[in-house]
């Protein structure tokens, strides 16, 4: 793992029993125990996958669980887990974008509010529509349209159809397009700084 992020500018981490999806990028400099799991991805797009929906429904079907918790797996969430296969450079740049924007929303609630993370996201719960579940909706919309035209509308069945295709296809010997962004996307623009890094204190904070 950490000659896997040594290499990145940013990696991407999660708790790993949570009951709310919250990832975030991290400083390389950051070394996490095993509470939290680890994502070698420094990519925009690689985070608005992983912080959708659409992913958020594999992970708490797929999971295991602790103290009723969802638990973050590797081999039955991650390893399973169908990304899209022919998202074009626009499409990955929609992605990208409402993922930049999503944490800067999020950076700014918590500063104007003085909330944690989890205070953050406990508002999601409250009826009615707020900044916050707006910028998920754009991000969801995003990761839709990057699947391409979904065959059912129910995300979960068409995410096990498309893991069973590409189990297939992987078996036939056909390449598949795993984590990360797809080989024909230029990468240009879809990396930027923002993480969480050690403050002078020896504190998180926000870059």
């Amino acid at each position: 793992m950490k000659d896997a992020v040594a290499e990145l500018s940013r990696y991407i981490g999660c708790s790993r029993v949570t009951l709310r999806p919250i990832f975030e990028f991290i400083d390389p400099a950051i070394r996490p125990n095993d509470l939290i799991s680890v994502f070698a991805l420094e990519d925009d797009y690689s985070f608005g996958i992983l912080q959708s929906n659409i992913h958020w429904m594999w992970f708490t079907h797929r999971c295991s669980t602790q103290n009723g918790r969802p638990r973050y797996t590797s081999e039955s969430i991650f390893d399973t887990f169908p990304w899209p296969q022919k998202p074009g450079q626009a499409a990955v740049k929609k992605v990208a974008e409402a993922a930049v924007a999503l944490r800067a929303l999020r950076r700014k609630l918590k500063q104007e509010n003085n909330l944690s993370f989890r205070e953050l996201y406990r508002t999601l719960d409250l009826p009615g529509t707020n900044p916050l579940k707006d910028a998920h909706d754009v991000l969801e919309k995003a990761v839709r349209a990057a699947y391409g035209k979904w065959k059912k509308s129910d995300v979960l069945t068409h995410l096990l159809d498309l893991n069973a295709a590409l189990s297939t296809a992987e078996a036939n010997g056909e390449k598949v397009v795993g984590p990360g962004l797809p080989p024909a996307v230029k990468k240009a623009g879809l990396v930027t700084t923002d993480c969480l890094r050690m403050s002078p204190d020896s504190e998180s904070a926000a870059a």
